[in-house]
Order: structure tokens, then sequence, then C-alpha cells
């Protein structure tokens, strides 16, 4: 077994030389078979280890087990670390169940500890059986390619050195060594669903096919490395389907719509987990985005877990955990100077320049200094706003623009509007009316850009 354990760290590049390897220790024959493995290959990988604990504090064999622990661990020789959390008071705090609170304060203690010590792994004593069972778990919450991975081998500084060994083997393990190790009885309750799984759903699937937890694993591995090369082939679209701002994601469309729909929908499932930093997105929550991005319409909103909202607006898909409303706001633009609009956060810049001295450049409104009046005022829009644009003959309303424009609704009162004695002279960033425009016999001409553009 040692052999076996071996060949997958190497095949899964799980370590390197001079590794610092936490590994978490509950007591149970699958941790302490794990431990002693580790142990027996500090000489063949060279690498350092430590031992770490957490106590639930849920049974009262509890202390027994840690005790257990850290005797072996004096006995091998490995330094050992330890913590007590209360887990039930946590669960009803954080309204988890007692399992995901559990794993989650595990995992979070592994890293502290790691931070504390400077370790830059993390094993788990994850097994094939787990591998099955957490396959199955994915198979009916209804998962795609991503949640059928089950397990990963290494998942960032975790490692899972007896992913391919079976429960079997492990507790044979245990029996030819004499290695200490203690049951944990609330493995058998079929309260938890995955207990309900490992105890009746794997025995029932087994009459099928006796080697169903193999089957499973094998699955696993596929479903692995075919999303790698999905993923691989997202990272490609990202950069040109995405545009991620402060206020969320910005999907185009239309550019959506021309790929195939596994990639359509794998778009979406990243887009989800970037935005809220969650990745437990479901099927139906990946159709609902999906189903949203089919319609038609100016302005279409649904809302999400995690607090998220999607909205269609035109040609984007926007996800965000609120869209933004800005207050009016109107302020003096000094000339030259800089103004900083509050409700926006946003600041620009003006000067005057001699035409012959102009370099366009984007991002900037250029406007014919000497046929306007001072003072000059920026303020967001109000109803029934009305402006001649450049190559209109008439006026037209400030509404419609933004409508051609396609802006997002919830971006249309930060867009700065450009006024003097009531008249528009602009449209920051987009239009310039015809009384103002820059032209053959203009001389000198105010420019005007954000901060960030000069």
């Amino acid at each position: 077994m040692l052999n076996k354990v071996s060949r997958y760290l190497q095949e899964h590049n799980m370590l390197s030389d001079h590794n610092f390897i936490i590994a978490g220790v509950s007591g149970g024959p699958d941790s302490m078979a794990m431990l002693h493995i580790l142990n027996k290959l500090q000489g063949e990988f060279g690498f350092q280890l430590a031992v770490a604990h957490l106590n639930h504090g849920l049974r009262q064999e509890a202390d027994n087990e840690q005790k257990m622990v850290a005797l072996a661990c004096a006995g091998w020789g490995i330094p050992f670390y330890s913590e007590t959390v209360d887990i039930r008071g946590l669960a009803a705090q954080q309204k988890k169940t007692l399992e995901e609170a559990g794993r989650d304060s595990r995992y979070q203690y592994f890293n502290q500890l790691a931070r504390q010590l400077g370790a830059d792994r993390i094993a788990t004593a994850h097994h094939q059986d787990d591998q099955a069972e957490s396959v199955l778990l994915h198979l009916l919450r209804g998962s795609g390619i991503r949640g059928l991975r089950g397990i990963m081998p290494v998942n960032g500084n975790l490692i899972r050195p007896l992913l391919n060994t079976s429960r079997q083997e492990i507790e044979q393990y245990i029996t030819n060594h004499n290695i200490p190790s203690c049951l944990d009885l609330s493995n058998q309750n079929t309260e938890f669903l995955r207990n309900r799984i490992r105890w009746q759903l794997i025995p029932l699937l087994e009459e099928y096919n006796p080697r169903i937890k193999e089957t499973l694993a094998g699955l696993a591995d596929i479903a692995r490395e075919e999303n790698d090369a999905l993923e691989k082939e997202m990272d490609t679209w990202w950069a040109e389907v995405v545009q991620e701002q402060v206020d969320g994601l910005y999907l185009d469309s239309d550019m959506i719509s021309r790929l195939h729909p596994a990639y359509q929908k794998r778009l979406i499932m990243t887009a989800l987990g970037r935005v809220s930093a969650h990745t437990d997105w479901s099927r139906g929550d990946v159709m609902r985005v999906w189903e949203l991005l089919q319609q038609t319409g100016s302005s279409t909103t649904i809302d999400l877990k995690q607090n998220l909202k999607a909205r269609k607006v035109y040609k984007q898909l926007i996800l965000a955990h609120n869209f933004i409303h800005i207050e009016p706001y109107c302020y003096e633009l000094p000339v030259p100077g800089v103004l900083t609009i509050p409700e926006t956060g946003e600041t620009y810049c003006t000067h005057v320049i001699d035409k012959n001295d102009l370099q366009s450049g984007e991002g900037a409104t250029y406007i014919d200094y000497d046929h306007i009046q001072s003072p000059l005022w920026m303020r967001s829009r109000l109803p029934g706003d009305r402006y001649r644009p450049v190559g209109l003959q008439g006026t037209c309303k400030l509404k419609r623009l933004f409508i051609d424009l396609k802006i997002p609704q919830e971006k249309r009162n930060g867009i700065p509007i450009l006024i003097s004695e009531d008249e528009i002279l602009a449209v920051i960033g987009y239009r310039v009316a015809q009384s103002v425009a820059v032209t053959d016999l203009t001389k000198n001409i105010l420019v005007i850009k954000k901060a960030r553009d000069v």
C-alpha cells in the first residue's frame, strides 16, 4: 500500500522537495492510516510533517480520541496540534448543519495552523469510497460535469493521498500494522444524507455492479479531465465575453449566443462563481440565468441566491449584488481644474489647448471653448432633457440618445451632462452639441477627460 500511495502522490504532483504537510487527523482508521503512511514516506519524499486535530466537542468520546491521536504522534515523533470548537453552537449561530459547521471549522483550523507553521500542504484522508459517495451525492443534487469530479486529488494546498485507496484496503492496513484508531459511531447515523448513501444506496447499487465504487471513482476521473478541458476553453473566451467591473460582471450576450450551449452555460456558471465567491451553483440556477439570456426586451431582472441579481439589458447580461442607484447631482466645473463627483466617485480634469496642439484620444470630450459661456456645470440628467447633437437637424430627447446607445438604466444617472445657461453642451464621453462642436474655424479647445483616461 505504501507503493500505491507513493505512486499516487507522484502521479498527481502532490509533493515537491521541502514541502511541509499538515495532516488533518480525526483519529478514525482513515486518517490514522494516512498519518502512518505519510510518516513512512517522509524519507522518500523529504517533507516535514505535523498533525492537526480539531475536537468538535459533540461526543463523549471526543476527548479520548484527541488523547489517542496525541499519544500516537508522540510515539512516532510527529508534532501534534489541537483545538476544541463548539460545533453545535457554531451551527446554530451560523444557521448551518452540524456536518457543514464541522467541515468549515476543520478547514479553517487547518489553514490557520498551516499559516502559523509555514506549511504549504494540508493532507486529508478522503479515500475511494468517499469519492464514490461524493459523486452520487452530486448526481442526486442534479450536478453537471463539474460536480461529477467529486473530491479533487489536489485542490489548491489540499492533497488527498488516499483517494485511489478503498476503505477495505485501509482497514486491512490498520490491522496489519496494529495502528490505533477510533470508530466514530455518528458515521452510522442515517439521519445524514451521506450516511444513507453509504449504508443504503451503495449496497443496493452493488447488487447491479459489485465494483460500483471503483466505477464511480473512474467516472470522477473522466469528469475531472473533461472539466479541465472545458475550463481551458473558457479561459480563452472569458476576456472576450466578460467585463469585470467594481459593481459586477458584464457579459456580452451577443458573443455568448454564438457559442455552443454547453459553453454558454459553463460561462454563466463560472461568472456566478466569480461574482459571488461561491461554487455551489446548481443546474437550476444556471438555467434561470441562461433563459434570461434568451429573452428580448430592454431590462429584465431575476433574483438569485447569495443575494445576487441577474439583469438582461440590451446586449448585456449583468450579474451583481446590487444595481447602483445614483443620487442627482450638480457641480460647477472649473476650467482649468479638477472635479470629483462624490455620487459616482469619478474625477474629471479640464484644460484648454490651442487647436494646433490637439492630439485626439479615446475617452476625451472636445468642445469649442470660444463658443461657450462660463460658468460651466456638470449635472445628472433631468426629466425632459433635450439637446441638438452633432449631425442632427433638430433637437432630440436625451432619453432617446441613451436608448439608442443601449446604456443600462442604472448607469444613466451617473453620466455627466455639461451645461451652460441651461443649455446642454455635451453628454460627457458620448456626444457634443452642434453649437459647440470643434470645426475648422475653432481656435481654442476645452478638453474634458476622466481622470483614469488622463
